[in-house]
């Protein structure tokens, strides 16, 4: 004889002539609160626990309707909701990916998560709703929030006082030598060379940070990705200390479409990545530039054949003021990724220790805003 085949399951159902009081106990004594409403929404049974968590007296849910629970706010369309669980019932978690609350009888609020099953009896469809109360867990989850953001802002704020102390001691040292007014020409020279160099940092620093803080929209236009990858290509490679005796070698696709972007903003990206590249090369070493259209995109493509990335410092690239370098705030890739999700575009990273990196910029062809 042929084994039956399973059925797949759509909530507990009873024999024909089973009472819906057969419920009654799995509801009084559930660990948690629980409440069972018909299919017309008016709450049939409700445990202690349930009563309590709303605020009611014992006995008194029981008749009303399951919206006397729904905040007002979303009151009116609860029917309909509960309309269509009806029609296709199944065992699922109520509003998931949504914050769920619970209104209590003195129209305070209360955070739940609520597991809803539905029960078929003679009697009718039936929809049994476990529910948990997650205030603690809500609290914790702002705590935990609050000391995060907090410990982010005292990061911050320590890195960028970095940033700003040492050329900002310099400037004051070279100040003060030249209030002196007995520097010989030669160290004149070295110590005006110090303010303009030191003076440009502080003023890069601050700038970054501005942007990271207040990043700006994008202004969109028809733009050529060869053409503004050229322009800070040639750019780059124009300071000799920090192209030294790298190839560089250019793979330009001809048929490259136009997309749109901000000139400006998607400079400064091309501008951090390419130079990131020729400073991991160290003077030497091959460095390639590839553009290509792929579905949908364009893409801009910078490799290196430099020392690589550990895979825990990978991790970490894209974080605020993480750097590996001596000199820098750490903000060129985080300000570039933002820059390119603001364009509905991505920026990713590939490396490997002793195997170079790659870096891949991308920019959707249909305008995203």
């Amino acid at each position: 004889m042929a084994p039956a085949k399973k059925r797949k399951s759509r909530g507990l159902k009873t024999k024909a002539g089973d009472s819906l009081e057969k419920f009654r106990p799995v509801v009084a004594y559930a660990p948690s609160p629980m409440i069972m409403a018909d299919r017309a929404g008016t709450i049939v049974l409700a445990n202690a626990r349930a009563e309590e968590l709303f605020g009611y007296a014992p006995g008194e849910l029981g008749g009303r309707k399951i919206e006397a629970l729904v905040p007002p706010r979303f009151r009116d369309a609860h029917p309909a909701h509960r309309g269509k669980f009806h029609e296709a019932p199944s065992e699922r978690a109520m509003g998931a990916g949504r914050d769920l609350y619970g209104a209590r009888k003195d129209g305070s609020e209360v955070p739940v998560e609520i597991g809803l099953n539905p029960v078929k009896t003679a009697e009718g469809d039936f929809v049994l709703a476990s529910i948990v109360d997650i205030t603690e867990r809500k609290a914790l989850e702002k705590r935990l929030s609050q000391t995060e953001t907090l410990a982010a802002v005292g990061g911050m704020a320590a890195a960028v006082a970095h940033e700003i102390r040492n050329p900002l001691g310099s400037i004051v040292m070279g100040a003060k030598a030249l209030a002196r007014g007995d520097l010989r020409p030669d160290d004149l020279k070295s110590v005006m060379s110090v303010l303009v160099g030191e003076s440009g940092r502080l003023n890069r620093t601050l700038e970054d940070f501005l942007q990271f803080a207040r990043p700006r929209e994008p202004k969109l236009q028809s733009g050529d990705l060869n053409a503004t990858t050229r322009e800070v290509l040639a750019a780059v490679k124009s300071d000799p200390v920090i192209a030294g005796k790298v190839v560089v070698e250019e793979r330009l696709d001809r048929k490259l479409p136009p997309a749109p972007f901000d000139p400006d903003l998607i400079r400064q990206v091309l501008w951090n990545v390419i130079r990131n590249g020729f400073q991991a090369l160290n003077g030497k070493g091959r460095l390639e530039i590839r553009t290509e259209a792929l579905p949908g995109k364009v893409l801009v493509r910078v490799s290196d054949t430099g020392p690589g990335i550990a895979a825990d410092r990978l991790e970490k690239v894209f974080l605020p003021f993480y750097t590996t370098k001596t000199k820098g705030t750490g903000l060129g890739l985080s300000i570039s990724r933002n820059i390119l999700v603001a364009h509905g575009g991505e920026l990713s990273i590939e490396s490997e220790p002793g195997r170079g990196t790659r870096v891949d910029i991308s920019l959707p062809l249909s305008r995203q805003r």
